[in-house]
């Protein structure tokens, strides 16, 4: 093209004016005629006057020098005398144009032609082409490429570029902290001298998902994952991986950029987590084999001194002998009640503790809570009141002994820290009539009251008053704390309204579904029934401890029931087979053979498949209920237990009961 441009002016330089100034002014560019002895402008078309911003005629006569200057290119330290070049001919220079207006416009100068004019002087034809935007561009690239580089070169994490062929085409200088290797050293490193196999399994099977997006017509897929490298000394560590395919115009796949970042720290922080989880579950399974020890260990002498106190009950006593057995008995459920609380503790946190779901009536759980803290309050002088919203439907599903258990704890902290006045006990639907299944109790006192700062944690374990008053009332600390998991077990909450040296009130809601009265007649009449069916029930008694075994042999013979005793599982198995019984009485940890490996047994033979066979346990665990009916047990009697509930268990499983249900 400038070989053209140069011959059209020699052939129409001297000969057609006319021709040569329209060829002059039609030019797609700017094109000035400079006197190169004088190094002064001749004439200008119009593009180049409007590049300077200027008519053509004020351009005449101008020196070169004072319209444009050379530019540095880079590599140069001192601008070249454009016009003074020789070729002129050859190549061109970038310009500084400095406009009428004062503004600066850069142009690519290039030397089109050195032509003499009829005077025999020469004559330089140069044609400018703007590149302002072009440079301005170039320089936003290189101080781009520049950032990028300084970023990618300072940066800890390793950044790293990938061709689509898995060749290493940058690492950043990271690498040879995190890998001991230089960047030039990584780059020659194949895949295996990189990662580890596993995760070069996983790196590979990368490579296979973008080969199969790229066939599909798909956008390739971005990597997120944690890969394990090898350092330089052999060793290995994680790191985070994140990767981008980077898709050219044409939608092909130019390179994969890549971030890797060094997560030993971390691995390192998750792993001593794990480990900190797996002691805990194992301290809190050795805690709870530890509950289930002592719990055997204190419900058996427990379950023997309530027991004999009933035997002792059952004789013949002055007054004064029976007020003193009934404290030491209620001294007895006292201690049982604490240890149940502990126990009841570890199954809400193990999330191990089942409610029933039984019809009942809610004035009888009433009543009984009444008549177990009717004597407390009398002897303080403290007024008892029960109050009913008539609104209240009485017949209820769920678990009545444990609302009682609620209920009796918050009444009976109240009566406890409350010297004068009274303890009221409210019922009431806890939104509306109309949702009638969630139930609000209230156990308001007029007692020392709490502290707000105590209110706050009132309801966590182990937590009680600070005053010489509250540590002197005693207790465990974790009655409130028991109180707040079942009735959030039972679908509700708790919370407590105090104000110091007035009053507290003490609040909990619960979901009790509404049950037809019929369902708590029908069961009352049933228990009724069977009163008389333990009398003449032929009783084989498992029972390795001899004063246990004692006070279970006359408690069964005071209820009107035939014994027979085995000291161990093996000789129980052994009498079943020579003497006649209705129903087998068997404690499950016994010496020779326990409870569980004799039902097994029994089970075994067909012809005792249908004896019932009651566990004896003081585990206090679901799980030793588990264990015993997948032993082929029919029920369980938990230790310590209290003469009617040896009655009620020998009623449920009385073979004339059994064949009804």
């Amino acid at each position: 093209m400038l070989d053209l441009i140069k011959s059209t002016f020699h052939r129409f330089f001297a000969p057609k004016q006319d021709d040569w100034h329209l060829l002059f002014e039609q030019a797609p560019c700017g094109v000035a005629l400079v006197d190169a002895p004088t190094g002064t402008v001749r004439s200008v078309n119009g593009h180049f006057a409007q590049l300077m911003g200027c008519s053509p005629a004020s351009l005449r006569q101008a020196p070169w020098s004072t319209l444009a200057r050379s530019v540095l290119r880079p590599g140069e330290t001192q601008a070249a005398e454009f016009l003074t070049q020789q070729p002129l001919e050859k190549g061109s220079r970038i310009h500084q144009l400095l406009r009428s207006d004062g503004v600066q416009v850069f142009a690519e100068i290039s030397v089109m032609a050195t032509l003499p004019d009829p005077h025999g002087k020469t004559v330089c034809v140069l044609m400018a082409k703007d590149v302002s935007e072009q440079l301005l561009a170039e320089e936003k690239l290189r101080v781009s490429e520049q950032r990028l580089r300084l970023l990618t070169d300072s940066a800890r994490d390793v950044v790293w570029t990938m061709s689509p062929l898995g060749e290493i085409t940058y690492v950043s200088p990271a690498i040879e902290q995190l890998r001991g290797y230089t960047p030039e050293e990584a780059m020659k490193h194949t895949i295996d001298e990189t990662l580890t196999p596993d995760s070069q399994a996983v790196s590979l099977q990368y490579f296979v998902d973008v080969a199969a997006a790229l066939q599909q017509g798909l956008p390739p897929p971005e990597f997120r994952n944690e890969l394990e490298y090898w350092r330089k000394d052999g060793s290995r560590f994680w790191t985070e991986v994140l990767a981008f395919p980077v898709m050219g115009a044409n939608g092909s796949l130019v390179e994969i950029l890549g971030v890797s970042r060094d997560i030993s720290q971390r691995r390192l922080y998750e792993d001593s987590l794990h480990q900190a989880r797996e002691r805990a579950e194992k301290a809190n399974a050795a805690k709870t084999e530890f509950l289930a020890h002592i719990s055997h260990e204190i419900r058996t002498p427990m379950s023997a001194m309530l027991s004999l106190t009933d035997l002792v009950l059952a004789t013949p006593l002055d007054d004064q002998q029976r007020v003193l057995l009934n404290k030491s008995k209620s001294a007895g459920r006292l201690l049982l009640g604490i240890i149940n609380d502990i126990l009841d503790l570890s199954k809400l946190e193990h999330g191990k503790l089942e409610l029933a779901h039984l019809p009942f009536d809610l004035r009888d759980v009433l009543q009984q809570v009444s008549d177990l803290v009717g004597q407390a309050c009398a002897s303080k002088g403290l007024h008892y009141l029960v109050e009913w919203a008539p609104e209240v439907h009485p017949h209820r599903l769920g678990d009545a002994q444990r609302l009682a258990q609620v209920l009796l704890n918050l009444v009976g902290n109240a009566i406890k820290f409350t010297e004068r006045g009274h303890v009221r006990v409210s019922v009431r639907h806890a939104f509306s009539a109309a949702e009638h299944a969630h139930l609000r109790f209230e156990v308001q006192d007029t007692g020392m009251g709490l502290a707000p700062q105590l209110q706050a944690k009132v309801f966590e374990g182990f937590v009680q008053g600070d005053d010489a008053y509250t540590r002197a009332q005693g207790g465990t600390g974790l009655g409130l704390s028991i109180c707040k998991r079942l009735a959030q077990q039972m679908g509700g909450d708790v919370g407590v309204e105090s104000q110091v040296g007035v009053g507290s009130t003490f609040w909990f809601t619960v979901r009790l579904p509404l049950s037809h009265a019929g369902d708590d007649q029908k069961r009352d009449a049933q228990g009724l029934q069977a009163a008389d069916q333990v009398q003449g029930l032929r009783v084989l008694l498992a029972e390795d401890n001899l004063s246990m075994r004692g006070i279970l042999q006359q408690l069964l013979e005071l209820a009107g029931a035939q014994v027979a005793v085995a000291e161990n599982g093996l000789v129980a198995i052994q009498m079943l087979g020579e003497v006649r019984c209705d129903l087998v009485l068997m404690d499950i940890q016994m010496p020779v053979m326990g409870g569980l490996e004799a039902a097994r047994r029994i089970r075994q033979n067909p012809a005792f498949h249908d004896v019932p066979i009651v566990a004896l346990t003081a585990g206090g665990f679901n799980e030793d209920r588990d264990l015993c009916l997948e032993a082929g047990m029919n029920d369980y009697l938990m230790k310590p237990f209290e003469y009617k509930d040896l009655i009620e268990v020998l009623q449920r499983n009385a073979p004339s009961q059994r064949a009804q249900r």
